[in-house]
C-alpha cells in the first residue's frame, strides 16, 4: 500500500533535474492513482498536470499516459456507483 507520504515523495521528484527520474515519478504516480483514483484527483492529478510541459517528450508522455490510465479507473469507478430513486448512491 501506498502511503501518503510515499506520494508526497513522488511528487517531489517530479521537479527533479533529471529527466528520467521526473518520468519514473509520473509512471508511478499513475499507478497510485489508477488504484485510488479518487484520491488521484486531490494530490496527483495535480502534480501531473503542472508537468504537462515538462521539457522533455519522454515526461510528457509519461505524464498523458498516467493522467489517461487515471481517468479511465475514475471511469470505472463512477460506473460502479448507481444513484437510487430517493437521490441516494448505491454501489452496484
Amino acid at each position: 500500500m501506498t502511503t501518503l507520504k510515499d506520494v508526497r515523495k513522488l511528487i517531489k521528484q517530479t521537479r527533479h533535474k533529471d529527466a528520467s527520474l521526473r518520468a519514473l515519478a509520473a509512471v508511478e504516480l499513475g499507478e497510485v492513482g489508477s488504484k485510488d483514483p479518487i484520491r488521484a484527483l486531490k494530490d496527483i492529478v495535480p502534480a501531473l498536470r503542472k508537468m504537462t510541459n515538462d521539457s522533455d517528450k519522454e515526461v510528457q508522455t509519461s505524464v498523458k499516459d498516467s493522467l489517461a490510465d487515471i481517468r479511465t479507473a475514475l471511469g470505472t469507478a463512477q460506473e460502479k456507483v448507481k444513484r437510487t430513486a430517493g437521490g441516494k448512491f448505491k454501489a452496484k
